[in-house]
């Protein structure tokens, strides 16, 4: 019986558990030659991986990023002979149909998986364990960020190396700025002395734009001390002193005519309302760039990129976005698929994926390559990695995150107190989720 057909007998009772997700063992890993037909294991010795044809998949890409993944993949089989890889994306529905497909036990061999349902996935013991990867020669698995490999990890066990990521940083018009007498903020209160700076001596709609469901104020609850859940992650504590006071601050801006949403602007988001210059500044993620870069170059020439302002003495931190490559436990090639995620997130492969500019590299040393020496802006949110914290909130992210941004909304539309919003939400996390 092959391994995949072993998996798959239990997979009846796996799909309905399955069913209810919002959001394994195997051979040593890493190969040791460059022809990718051996592997070093744990042990330092050799074993031969066999030959082995796998899937690939992921969410569908546009036609640049899929041309760009396609090399990478010729690139992986060249130096791998006895590989070869099938790219197949997934059009639409793709969380839901790699989650039928792993409860039936015939997912693809890799795939991508978001951060923020990772855990829901891990917790039904459908992915490889990839901890070996972190022993395999020349990979260096000390040079990812560490919040995003934690971020990929579950019960201590590795089931997903980074394939890139996102943060949040302070975009603004230095123009504007500049009119207004004041520089990028470090702090909250240099922060609003800005924004009032720029409302008194410019014509926007509003000096900053954010979402009604106050994206910014996660990153903002760690900068002052808070965390969203406790430390075993069974307990929603963001109802603090540090996240209400978080909050406050966010409303507070709002109701000085300091920051707008998108619905009382001509923009739908971000980067079109700083493309128009109906605000000042935003804060957002390095796709905001590509949007800016190719949509307003004009105003693109005066946006600059800073690190989020902190609280008076509190710590530096910013959200992360980022996804996986993970594999599947009921793979007939655990030894190939390792390869496979060793070569795509290798310093080269991901180098390379890192130079499209929408997502950074995961990889610190990174930090030195000529492509972010020339591209600041995304250095800046590269740097931030290292004081990132992944909107990934366990096995139960995604109802934590729907039970808690209608009361983010509520405070920042001033329907509710901040407080009355985030105890709201944590009372309902508390009692629903866990």
């Amino acid at each position: 019986m092959t391994r995949r057909h072993l998996v798959a007998t239990g997979a009846v009772g796996l799909a309905g558990a399955f069913a209810g997700c919002t959001g394994g063992d195997g051979d040593s890993g890493g190969d040791g030659d460059s022809s990718g037909t051996s592997q070093a294991t744990s042990g330092g010795s050799t074993t031969q991986v066999p030959s082995s044809e796998l899937t690939l998949s992921g969410w569908a890409a546009d036609d640049t990023e899929s041309e760009l993944l396609k090399q990478l993949i010729g690139s992986f089989e060249e130096n791998h002979s006895n590989i070869s890889v099938e790219y197949n994306p997934v059009q639409s529905n793709y969380k839901q149909k790699l989650k039928t497909q792993l409860g039936a036990g015939n997912a693809p061999d890799v795939f991508y998986v978001d951060a923020n349902y990772f855990g829901s996935f891990a917790s039904e013991d459908v992915l490889l364990d990839l901890s070996d990867l972190s022993n395999a020669e020349e990979f260096d698995v000390d040079d990812f960020f560490q919040p995003l490999l934690e971020a990929f990890k579950y019960d201590g066990t590795l089931y997903g190396i980074p394939k890139d990521f996102s943060t949040l940083g302070l975009f603004f018009n230095t123009a504007m700025f500049e009119e207004a007498s004041v520089e990028a903020p470090e702090t909250w209160s240099e922060l609003r002395s800005a924004l009032s700076a720029v409302k008194e001596s410019t014509d926007v709609k509003a000096p900053l734009v954010e979402f009604p469901n106050a994206r910014m104020w996660k990153a903002m609850l760690f900068q002052n001390g808070g965390s969203m859940l406790n430390d075993a992650g069974d307990e929603a504590v963001f109802a603090s002193d540090a996240g209400v006071e978080a909050l406050q601050y966010l409303v507070d801006l709002k109701k000085d005519g300091l920051l707008a949403v998108p619905s009382e602007l001509g923009a739908g988001w971000h980067g079109a309302a700083l493309g128009s210059q109906e605000v000042a500044a935003a804060v957002l993620g390095p796709w905001g760039l590509p949007f800016l870069e190719e949509n307003h170059p004009e105003v693109n020439k005066n946006i600059d990129v800073a690190h989020l302002p902190i609280p008076e003495d509190g710590q530096k931190a910013t959200s992360a976005y980022t996804v996986s490559y993970s594999a599947s436990a009921a793979t007939e090639s655990p030894a190939a698929s390792k390869s496979l995620i060793k070569g795509m997130t290798s310093p080269d492969g991901m180098a390379k994926w890192a130079k499209k500019g929408l997502a950074l590299s995961a990889r610190k040393s990174h930090r030195d390559l000529e492509y972010y020496q020339n591209h600041p802006r995304r250095k800046t949110l590269l740097e931030a990695g290292e004081w990132s914290h992944p909107v990934a909130y366990g096995p139960n992210s995604e109802e934590i995150i729907n039970l808690l941004h209608p009361q983010l909304e509520a405070a920042m539309l001033e329907k509710k107190a901040p407080k009355q919003a985030l105890e709201t939400a944590q009372s309902k996390i508390n009692s629903e989720v866990f």
